[in-house]
């Protein structure tokens, strides 16, 4: 009995482009509706023979979820695959959610290979919170169609790959302007232990960002500081020896240690001291007073990763890139501009 992939064989296309194809789908080009219609009639295909019907019915794609960063999940996982799934919809896609089981040490214990051609597939969006991962090696030999969300290395793979990101320097880059807007040249850019890349870009475009504007400004001036708050620490004596007038966040978690220690310490916010950080909160607008931030597109960056797989299952070979999708500067209260700055307080 014939089947789909023999249609795609015959056409050279993917099976999800035969489906989408004789399921009369927008997405589809009329002159390729035409080719795999035709190539259905010439092998004897018929939708309606057992099996036939369902098998039109089941194209699916994978989101693979890899992380040790409950954090994570929250925001960024949650709203990232609402994204995916959105776009998959329009496009009669179901969509697999397929876990990945790690040690404590970041090591992948179970064949990602194995379990993702079990699920039956067609690609997949990996959607992580570690930079360097590994276990996608056998996938990667199969050419199989993976689109990773962010700025990851794979191992076993050397060539580019096909990511979807949010352009974190330029959004490092934005709070920088926005504090020099606000007559800030004083800032002290803080960020958690072991950053990852991406967090490093930001930091780098903050600095890039200061550099242009005609100050002395380097990365390796960005305070690192614990990821639980002790103001006796020396990380934390640092921040309050600068004594800045603004300071720049590099994620949320860091974000919310700024804000109690600067609370701590007698700082008023904006009054001695500007906040923004790097990514939004549910209780960042609740705060008082509510958090400046550059925010990330998640949504966007699931509905991108999702058309950017329906392009590779559609395309024999096509080139590896990287979307990058804009930060947005979201303006709240808790910065200000330098001349506003009120007496010291008592």
């Amino acid at each position: 009995m014939p089947t789909l992939q023999d249609i795609a064989n015959i056409a050279g296309v993917s099976k999800a482009t035969v489906s989408l194809a004789l399921s009369d789908h927008p997405r589809i080009s009329l002159e390729t509706k035409h080719k795999i219609r035709h190539i259905a009639k010439e092998i004897g295909y018929a939708a309606g023979q057992p099996g036939n019907a369902a098998e039109a019915k089941t194209s699916s794609i994978g989101v693979v979820y890899v992380s040790d960063n409950q954090d994570y999940e929250h925001g960024f996982f949650r709203d990232t695959v609402m994204g995916i799934c959105r776009e998959a919809s329009r496009y009669n896609y179901n969509v697999v959610m397929i876990g990945i089981h790690k040690l404590y040490q970041g090591n992948i214990v179970e064949d990602v290979a194995d379990k993702v051609v079990k699920s039956g597939v067609e690609g997949i969006v990996v959607v992580s919170s570690i930079p360097n991962l590994q276990g996608f090696e056998k996938l990667i030999a199969m050419r199989f169609p993976m689109v990773f969300i962010g700025s990851r290395k794979v191992a076993g793979l050397t060539d580019p790959i096909h990511s979807v990101a949010s352009d974190n320097y330029n959004g490092g880059r934005t709070a920088a302007e926005y504090l020099l807007e606000l007559g800030h040249s004083n800032v002290a850019v803080v960020h958690g232990l072991h950053s990852p890349p991406w967090e490093r870009e930001r930091i780098s475009g903050f600095y890039s960002a200061l550099r242009s504007a005609g100050f002395q400004a380097d990365e390796d001036q960005a305070i690192e500081v614990s990821n639980l708050l002790h103001p006796e620490a020396p990380c934390w004596s640092q921040l309050k020896q600068q004594s800045p007038t603004a300071v720049f966040a590099t994620n949320v978690h860091v974000g919310m240690l700024m804000l109690h220690y600067l609370r701590e310490c007698g700082f008023r916010i904006p009054d001695d001291a500007s906040l923004i950080v790097f990514d939004d909160s549910p209780s960042f607008p609740m705060e008082n007073p509510p958090i400046t931030v550059v925010r990330q597109d998640m949504k966007s960056l699931g509905v991108l990763s999702a058309k950017r797989l329906f392009d590779l299952l559609e395309s024999s070979d096509p080139l590896p890139n990287q979307i990058l999708i804009s930060a947005q500067l979201i303006e709240r209260s808790s910065c200000a501009p330098l001349s506003n700055r009120k007496s010291e307080p008592e």
